[in-house]
Parts: structure tokens; C-alpha cells; sequence
């Protein structure tokens, strides 16, 4: 291989955005160790304004009954229980907004990696990112479920955004929250540091109701339902019918709980009282959006929940949590969201700018293929590419990075379009090396493979590659810088 292995900026910026939002950390410093942290104190701090507002209201009726004498001395003791009870919610509230800060500067980061000042430009960045989270996924192992949860609400984020982008360029929006702050013009700020009304108004929630769309599963409830009475269960398995709608409304309930009260409203800070007005107005308009996303995304009725509904479906199975899990299966996430729209579960013109955007080849996905030589002919080898573009021409023809050449992996290779009779995930390219002697393949496989513990697992014309230990050299990550 090439060099070192490590990580460059740009990937150690997509680590740390995942870290931010799910990570097990002694500090307890992710978004959704936040979560958790609010699930478990939400009762008691609750609880504890409520003892202060039942000990306020005994003061307020003794203060009722009491003569002139005893009334000083009642009316300092209300007084000091409501000083109590403002103290608490003041520590509260500033724990929210703590809370909120730390979500929305994620969320501008995540803007920031993966929208520039154009509609072309946002493209190369998402798929960036896109590519990137899948490849830093080793896609297999032991531990692959509980790494593929932590990539999921990013990848989430990203596709629901431009999904949402694509539904504005073709009308086929129809919720007047969006259309109202949606200007294609004024679509991308000009300068970095900015952003736009769009942005802020409907990105941004947007990017909320797709990341924390389970956080309710960090609820005790919901935990104990995934690991047991005492943690000893695999949170992954699966789980009978009973049990599965049980987590589901837990899920729903407590996810709409975090959203409305673990995260609430960014603060007004200034002495305008109109501004106040607006601002309070525009904060609440957000969150109503927020949870309607959230709402809509559970109704059997289509609606504008499609919007994370559909990434949702699609995440879990690129970043699938599920015992059977195979890296080869990732291509049928387009199968799976195409049977969703034919049954009815989900909107079909979403479920179509979807397939789009993102083909049938997932983004970081290895493609093995057949090269030509000078004469256009099919060269009796094959070499492998990584798909690093979204909005092919067509969805079964995927736009990818070259990885090696001549059985050499390089970190300059070209981006060119595989067609289905070179990609060796469909049988038709397939047949087209089985005529070429067994010796031969093998020779092949030995160069391209990392090891003979590898090459004991692949066959002699593989479906796919997995480019995870090709991506784990710092030289070789950056495949989408121009050739």
C-alpha cells in the first residue's frame, strides 16, 4: 500500500462528527449521552419542581388563614420557596441550552462538510462525507453492529438534506413551512462563516429529526428492553413482536420528550421586546416543524415525515445492525426502498428522487470490474474502484474512483462510469472471466488481496471488494480531489 496509515483532516473531522453524536466516552460528552443523561434526571428534576410548587402553594394558603402578626414571617418563606423553585428552573433551563448549543453547532458543522456555495459543489461535498463515513466502517467483525449505529444519524442527516434539495428543484414539496423560506437564489450562503435563511429554518431542524430520530432508545425503558434486567443481552437480536412494538412507542414517545424539553428553544438574548416576540415566534415554528417531521415519519399516511422516514430505511441498511449482515448486500437498499414504495408504506416519487440520488451503489462501496484495453476489448482481469459520486445517470451504472491499475493500488486513480457488463456484482460481467483459467484468477487475487487470510474468504471472481484497509492509509483518502 502507500505510506502511513492514519488519518487526514477531513477524516479525522468525520470521526469527530460521529464521536459528537454517539460515542461512549468516560466524560459522558456526546449528544446522545446527553440523552441519556436527561432520561435519567428528567423524572427527578421534575419531581423536584413539583415538591418546590406543592411546598408554595401550602405557604400561599397558611398565608390566607394567618393573622397580621405571623403573615411577615410567612410571606419571607414564600418568598424564599419561590426563590428555590426559579433558582431550579434556571439550572435546568441552562442545561437545555447547553444542551441545544451543543446540537446545533454539530449540525452547522455537519452543513459546513457537506454544503458549499453552490448546488454542484454540495454535491461532491455530501458524497464526501457519504463515501467517508462507509469507509471508515470496516462493514465486518464482531463489534461491525455497534459501529454501523454510531455511523447511521450522520449519514442520516446528509441524505434526507439532499433528498429535501432535490423534491424543492422539482416542486414536488408541498408544506408551506418550507416552501415559505425556500428561495433557490439564496438557497447556499455566499461565504462560509454564514448561513442562509433556508439553512437555519429548515436545514438545520431538518438534520435534528434525522440524527436524534431514536435517541429515544437511550430511555431507561428502552434500554432494558435491548439488554435485560441486568445488561446481559444483545441489544441487536432480534426481538419478538411484543417486544418490538413496545420499543417502538417507546422510541416515539421519549424522542419527541428529548426534542421538546431535553432540547427545547434556542434562548433570545437581547432587550427588544419585538424582537423577543419574533424571535420566540420563529424558535417555536422551528420545533413544531421539527416534530412534525418526527410525527409524520411513523403515520401510515404519506407525508412530509417521508423525508426521514425513507433515509432512515435506507441508512439501516447500508449501516445495518443485524446478525446476517453481509458487506454484499449493501446494493439492495434501493431494492428495499423500491418495495417499500410498492407497498404503499412510503411516498414513491420520495422513494424515486431518492433512488436519484444515491443509485444502487452506495457511496465508499468497492466495485470490482472488468478494465478494456486500447481497442475497447474486455481485458481478461479484472481491477478494482470505490463509488465516490451520487447522481449517476443511471442508478445501475455507478460513477467511481479507480483504486489500482495493472493489479497496483494507487491514489491517483480517474473517476469514470462501470456499466453493468464490466461490474462483476452482476452475473453478466461474471461470465465473462469464467472462461479464463483458474491459475490465472488466482494469480490475481493474491496481488489485489491484503492477505492469505483474506483471500481464503473471497471467491476467485468477487461480487464486490471492501476498501476499509485501503482507506485506512492517510495517502489514499482523499479520492475526491481531481485526478
Amino acid at each position: 500500500m502507500h505510506g502511513p496509515m492514519g488519518e487526514s483532516t477531513y477524516t479525522k473531522s468525520a470521526n469527530n462528527l460521529v464521536r459528537h453524536i454517539q460515542s461512549n466516552t468516560p466524560i459522558k460528552d456526546s449528544l446522545f449521552e446527553h440523552a441519556q443523561l436527561y432520561f435519567e434526571t428528567s423524572d427527578k428534576d421534575k419531581q423536584t419542581c413539583f415538591e418546590f410548587q406543592k411546598k408554595i402553594k401550602s405557604i400561599e394558603d397558611s398565608l390566607q388563614a394567618a393573622n397580621k402578626k405571623t403573615k411577615t414571617i410567612i410571606n419571607e418563606n414564600l418568598n424564599a420557596a419561590q426563590l428555590l423553585l426559579k433558582k431550579e428552573r434556571t439550572r435546568q433551563q441552562q442545561i437545555c441550552t447547553l444542551r441545544y448549543k451543543k446540537v446545533k453547532a454539530l449540525c452547522t458543522l455537519l452543513l459546513a462538510l457537506t454544503e458549499a456555495d453552490n448546488w454542484q459543489k454540495t454535491q461532491v461535498y455530501s458524497a464526501k462525507l457519504l463515501g467517508t463515513l462507509q469507509l471508515l466502517s470496516p462493514g465486518e467483525g464482531a463489534k461491525v453492529a455497534h459501529q454501523n449505529q454510531r455511523f447511521k444519524p450522520a449519514y442520516k442527516g446528509v441524505i434526507a438534506l439532499r433528498l429535501l434539495d432535490k423534491l424543492l428543484i422539482e416542486k414536488k414539496i408541498d408544506l408551506q413551512y418550507i416552501n415559505d423560506r425556500y428561495q433557490k437564489k439564496l438557497r447556499y450562503p455566499e461565504q462560509k462563516s454564514g448561513l442562509t435563511l433556508f439553512q437555519r429554518d429548515v436545514a438545520i431542524p431538518v438534520l435534528i429529526a434525522a440524527i436524534f430520530q431514536d435517541v429515544g432508545l437511550m430511555h431507561p425503558k428502552a434500554q432494558k428492553i435491548l439488554t435485560g434486567e441486568d445488561g446481559s443481552l444483545d441489544e441487536f437480536r432480534v426481538l419478538d413482536r411484543e417486544e418490538r412494538l413496545a420499543l417502538l412507542k417507546i422510541n416515539h414517545e421519549h424522542t419527541l420528550d428529548f426534542i421538546t424539553n431535553g432540547l427545547g428553544m434556542e434562548q433570545y438574548i437581547g432587550n427588544s421586546k419585538q424582537e423577543r416576540t419574533d424571535f420566540v415566534r420563529n424558535q417555536e415554528e422551528k420545533l413544531n416543524f421539527t416534530r412534525t417531521l418526527l410525527i409524520d415519519a411513523i403515520k401510515p399516511k404519506l407525508g412530509v415525515g417521508d423525508l426521514i422516514k425513507i433515509p432512515q430505511i435506507y441508512a439501516s441498511v447500508i449501516f445495518s445492525s443485524k446478525q446476517s449482515h453481509n458487506f454484499l448486500d449493501l446494493p439492495k437498499a434501493g431494492m428495499v426502498i423500491n418495495r417499500a414504495a410498492e407497498r404503499g408504506s412510503i411516498s414513491k416519487v420520495f422513494a424515486e428522487c431518492l433512488l436519484s440520488i444515491v443509485g444502487h451503489f452506495p457511496q465508499g462501496y468497492g466495485i470490482t470490474y472488468i478494465p478494456k484495453d486500447n481497442d475497447m476489448q474486455d481485458m481478461e482481469r479484472y481491477e478494482y474502484a470505490i463509488v465516490t459520486e451520487l447522481n449517476p445517470a443511471d442508478p445501475y451504472i455507478p460513477r467511481c474512483r479507480v483504486a489500482t491499475r495493472n493489479l497496483t493500488f494507487i491514489s491517483g486513480g480517474h473517476t469514470n462510469s462501470v456499466n453493468m457488463e464490466s461490474n462483476l456484482y452482476f452475473s453478466t460481467a461474471k461470465k465473462k472471466l469464467e472462461k479464463v483459467n483458474p491459475a490465472r484468477l488466482e494469480e490475481i487475487l493474491r496481488k489485489l488481496a491484503s492477505n492469505f487470510e483474506e483471500r481464503k474468504t473471497l471467491d476467485l471472481i468477487p461480487s464486490y471488494w471492501n476498501p476499509y484497509g485501503f482507506f485506512c492509509y492517510k495517502k489514499l483518502q482523499n479520492l475526491w480531489n481531481k485526478a
